[in-house]
């Protein structure tokens, strides 16, 4: 196998090249000097999908599919993050949430999950540029869903609604989301971009999880207290864990 040898790029592609490695490895170096504990954790959140991946890929094909892409877009914002590339990082968790919400959706509607995967956009014959209908129709009809809300006091796809208008901003351009300026171009470590990224990386680990619990729940029940625990680890949220107690009859001891 050849090795690579930057020498032989062409000029643009050379200093592309030269500017990219510099600038990735000052944010990197600087991000996680400050910050490495807090990535620590918030790669420790990732794993979770391996115990998810393990309890429903068997159960449901669609699963198969989805849970390493949801992984991975989990996975991949934090380097984007650590890099300085705080909208692509935002990119990526957008997408991590709306693959768990296709993933719970899909996998009681194989039929659909074929069309969609063979790129039919039959959904928006129903005025929907989501499968799961206008205003998460789909998932507020679940009685889960309306078990959990009232157990909780926490209107789950109200506050799922209202964050996702905040990750779009990042997807449609909004000027809040700008990475660049009259005075900069290469991205750079900005304490406060990074700090905006983890909160919005917890609430969708939050959400995420939540949603797959409610999802899958008699599965998430069967799991054992151990895998209950970790999940809902993840979760974070008093509230929501408290809720996820109460509807689905969770007997967990101990503080989680």
């Amino acid at each position: 196998m050849k090795t690579f040898d930057e020498n032989r790029l062409l000029e643009l592609t050379k200093i592309m090249y030269e500017i990219q490695q510099k600038w990735s490895d000052k944010n990197c170096k600087e991000t996680l000097r400050i910050h490495h504990r807090e990535i620590e954790k918030l790669l420790q959140k990732t794993q979770v999908f391996a115990t998810w991946k393990s309890k429903v890929a068997n159960k449901y094909k669609v699963a198969k599919e989805l849970i390493p892409e949801i992984f991975m877009d989990a996975y991949i914002s934090i380097p984007f993050a650590c890099m300085g590339l705080y909208k692509q990082a935002n990119v990526c968790l957008r997408a991590q949430l709306e693959t768990a919400l296709r993933l719970v959706y899909f996998s009681t509607h194989p039929v659909e999950f074929k069309w969609w995967y063979e790129g039919s956009a039959w959904y928006l014959e129903a005025k929907s540029k989501d499968v799961w209908g206008i205003e998460y129709k789909y998932f507020r009809q679940l009685e889960e869903v309306k078990n959990f809300e009232k157990a909780s006091n926490f209107g789950l796809f109200d506050n799922i609604k209202n964050f996702y208008k905040v990750l779009s901003k990042y997807v449609h351009g909004g000027v809040a989301s700008f990475q660049t300026s009259p005075n900069r171009i290469s991205p750079k470590y900005i304490k406060g971009e990074f700090n905006k990224w983890v909160a919005n990386f917890r609430k969708v680990q939050k959400y995420v999880n939540t949603v797959l619990i409610l999802g899958f729940s008699e599965t998430f029940k069967a799991s054992g207290a151990d895998i209950q625990r970790k999940i809902l680890k993840v979760v974070e949220n008093d509230k929501c864990k408290t809720g996820l107690r109460q509807s689905l009859g969770l007997r967990i001891r101990g503080r989680i």
